[in-house]
């Protein structure tokens, strides 16, 4: 009887701690802090959604751009709109402010670029065609002379904003290219889409570096860290990868839990988000050894469109399908991105 007693003991105590580890490993839920919502002024009557947002040097001006052909500039501390802007024929997909805040360019299902002023929001010019429906946009952030545009044929394109027009055009792996971005240093330019394989160019030369193929779907979404060690991907294999941009070798390897993966960013040196179409967004924290998210916000009601990462004020921004930009933050210890433990 004591022995059986004993087991049960035994027994419970386990199932304690394992229900104790469990709940410790349970992500946070964040609510957002403040967001802003579009107003009902289509034509069939509902909001835009929203599929791109890009904010100032500053940090105080936000632009946001959507399905309703317009690019909006929003008041970040008030909500207020400040501006809208209604050059582009057809669904915006991409907006970015150049890295010295002068301009900002819009891009679009029209295959138009158009380039504003940042102060007084006057078109400055309309960029040579790029012959294709513009998905993503990336500055090269060692000066604002220099833009990568992709969208759904095979093609990166390297446009010198100065004048408007192409200096180059390199070939991906596949049509439908649904990312790219500068590395910080501006050494290397990462395009990325339907075949799933994630090409890096060398920017000096235009010659591929090399071609990483851990996904087996579109990837949607890249992201460079802070300090241009490493690169995230993501897409609708639900994994996010992070890579080494040393050896460009798989160091960490992430599932986000439902839905495609469709937006990501870098949240300082040691944390890194993604957004989905299950309107859901985690954060993981690259320096833990655990897989699961450490934090979760699903006050969105739609697909996940585009993450930001203010640095100046630690605050995550995102747009969604849902019609509304979401600010989200919270408070976690200083961790090094350097000390990702490598998963194999």
């Amino acid at each position: 009887m004591k022995k059986h007693f004993s087991l049960r003991v035994c027994l419970a105590a386990i199932l304690t701690l394992s229900m104790t580890v469990f709940a410790s490993a349970e992500p946070k839920r964040i609510s957002s802090v403040r967001f802003i919502q579009m107003q009902q002024i289509t034509s069939t009557g509902r909001a835009p959604i929203v599929t791109g947002l890009s904010l100032s040097n500053d940090g105080q001006r936000l632009v946001t751009v959507g399905d309703d052909h317009k690019a909006r500039v929003w008041n970040v501390t008030n909500g207020e709109l400040v501006h809208t802007l209604n050059d582009q024929k057809d669904w915006v997909r991409s907006v970015k402010f150049s890295p010295d805040g002068k301009f900002f360019v819009t891009g679009g299902m029209d295959d138009q670029l158009y380039c504003y002023d940042a102060n007084n929001y006057k078109r400055v010019m309309q960029f040579e065609d790029a012959r294709t429906s513009v998905r993503a946009i990336s500055f090269s952030p060692s000066d604002s002379e220099r833009m990568a545009v992709v969208g759904f044929d095979s093609s990166v394109y390297i446009y010198d904003t100065s004048v408007g027009r192409k200096m180059r055009t390199w070939e991906t792996t596949s049509n439908d290219q649904r990312c790219v971005s500068f590395s910080p240093d501006s050494n290397y330019v990462a395009a990325a889409g339907r075949d799933g394989n994630v090409r890096i160019f060398n920017m000096a030369n235009g010659r591929v570096v090399t071609d990483l193929r851990q996904h087996r779907l579109r990837v949607w979404a890249l992201s460079f860290s802070e300090d241009g060690q490493y690169l995230a991907t993501a897409g609708e294999d639900r994994k996010i990868c992070i890579w080494s941009m040393k050896d460009f070798q798989l160091l960490k390897e992430y599932e986000f839990p439902s839905g495609k993966v469709s937006a990501l960013t870098f949240c300082g040196p040691d944390m890194i988000a993604a957004g989905s179409t299950n309107n859901r967004i985690c954060v993981w924290n690259l320096r833990s050894a655990d897989s699961a998210p450490v934090y979760v916000m699903d006050e969105h009601h739609g697909t996940v469109a585009e993450l930001l990462w203010d640095k100046s004020r630690k605050v995550l921004i995102s747009c969604s399908f849902d019609s509304t930009v979401r600010f989200w933050e919270w408070k976690s210890p200083s961790m090094a991105v350097s000390e990702v433990p490598v998963f194999r």
